[in-house]
């Protein structure tokens, strides 16, 4: 099979526009192309069926990189959507960047335990990083090396209900939905990189980029955001016995950095 590049969008024409802008740029050895079929954070089925698109059409996967998020920098993500409170922001947020990127991976591993040398990177955020948890309690208990992923998914499910419920502050969690998305998925990538022996799994800041996320508001071109992403996608496994594989790190601008970014 010809290598290539996958693009999967929600929006199926921005995905092909993407990948033929990514084609006409010339500087790609094997192709880009984009799926047929529409990929909705939100929308199980739409995840399955493009899982299942890439098992017809390609039978493995080799590098799944976890890219798509939601983060309301403004209340109307610019105008997008009615004004959304605080209470109404944590439901959509982690549900979509936390629990569908989950679903995505679910999906997915099968097609990656194909691959000779298979990996993960989860785009996170500083965002993320530990010290936005304001109880040493749950900083004990996301960092803990025996936390599983249905541990992990319920102590997301009680974030959004103690916004909801207006109690999340007492309770030791911050003011940032978005923050406690990329926190939970860099937890989740290590309870990965502990499950998955073999799958080198990482997650990634790729630092305040200039998408239209933010309203092209961001400080850091996306070419540079993608840097760290695509060494950990090249990079070569340690084939040796007494090697130390890179999995389950956290790394921005090509250098692992510890979760509380201190």
């Amino acid at each position: 099979l010809t290598k290539c590049n996958i693009i999967a969008s929600r929006d199926v024409a921005l995905g092909q526009k993407a990948a033929e802008d990514l084609r006409d740029s010339g500087e790609y050895e094997c192709d880009v192309v984009a799926l047929p079929v529409p990929l909705d954070l939100t929308d199980d089925k739409s995840i399955i069926a493009a899982a299942k698109h890439v098992e017809k059409e390609y039978g493995r996967l080799d590098v799944l990189i976890n890219n798509a998020a939601i983060c309301f920098n403004d209340p109307t993500l610019y105008g997008k959507v009615d004004h959304t409170p605080f209470q109404n922001q944590a439901d959509i947020t982690i549900r979509t960047n936390y629990f569908g990127t989950l679903k995505v991976t679910k999906e997915c591993l099968p097609l990656l335990k194909q691959a000779a040398s298979p990996r993960i990177i989860n785009v996170a955020s500083a965002a993320g990083r530990l010290t936005i948890l304001r109880s040493q309690e749950l900083v004990d208990k996301f960092t803990s090396n025996t936390l599983t992923e249905p541990q992990l998914s319920t102590l997301m499910e009680q974030f959004v209900n103690d916004v909801q419920s207006g109690t999340h502050e007492e309770k030791g969690w911050p003011n940032t939905c978005y923050g406690m998305s990329k926190l939970g998925i860099i937890a989740l990538t290590k309870i990965l990189a502990r499950e998955n022996e073999g799958m080198l799994i990482n997650s990634v800041d790729p630092g305040y980029c200039k998408t239209g996320q933010n309203n092209n508001q961001g400080t850091v071109d996306p070419a540079d955001g993608a840097y760290t992403p695509y060494l950990l996608a090249l990079m070569e496994q340690d084939d040796e016995d007494d090697g130390e594989d890179m999995s389950g790190l956290h790394f921005y601008d090509a250098q692992e950095i510890p979760w509380s970014y201190q």
